[in-house]
C-alpha cells in the first residue's frame, strides 16, 4: 500500500513552519514533512542545551567548592560550553537553510499551481 503524499506546501503553511523553527529548531521542519532533517535539527539543539546545562552546573559546583574551602579540581570544563555552542550553532544554521528551502518550495508551488493563489483585489 503506497504512502499518502504530503500536501503541497502553501505560502501560509511554509511561513507557519518557519515561525515554528524560529521558536524551536526542527519543529517546523518536522511539520513541513521533512522528518529526518527536523529530528536531526532538534537533536543538535537539545544536545547543545544539555552541554550548556552541564557546563553551568559544573561551573557552579566549582564555585561552591572554592567558597567552602574544598580543593577545586584542575580539570578544564571549557569544552562543555564550546560543544554546546557548536551543536546549537549547527542546529540554527541548518534550520535557517531549511527555512529558506521551505519558502522557495512554497513559491515554486504557487507558480506551478496558480489555483492556490488568492485573487488580487
Amino acid at each position: 500500500m503506497p504512502l499518502p503524499s504530503a500536501p503541497l506546501l502553501s505560502r501560509d503553511r511554509a511561513w507557519s513552519c518557519v515561525m515554528m523553527n524560529a521558536a524551536t529548531p526542527g519543529t517546523g521542519s518536522i511539520r513541513a514533512g521533512r522528518k529526518v532533517t527536523g529530528i536531526c535539527q532538534l537533536g543538535f539543539a537539545v544536545a547543545g542545551f544539555c552541554f550548556g546545562c552541564a557546563w553551568i552546573f559544573s561551573w557552579c559546583h566549582r564555585i561552591l567548592q572554592a567558597q567552602i574551602g574544598e580543593m577545586v579540581s584542575k580539570n578544564s570544563i571549557g569544552w562543555l560550553w564550546k560543544c554546546g555552542v557548536a551543536c546549537f550553532g549547527i542546529s540554527w544554521v541548518w534550520t535557517f537553510l531549511t527555512c529558506v528551502s521551505l519558502v522557495r518550495e512554497a513559491r515554486r508551488n504557487e507558480l506551478e499551481n496558480p489555483k492556490n493563489v488568492p485573487p488580487i483585489l
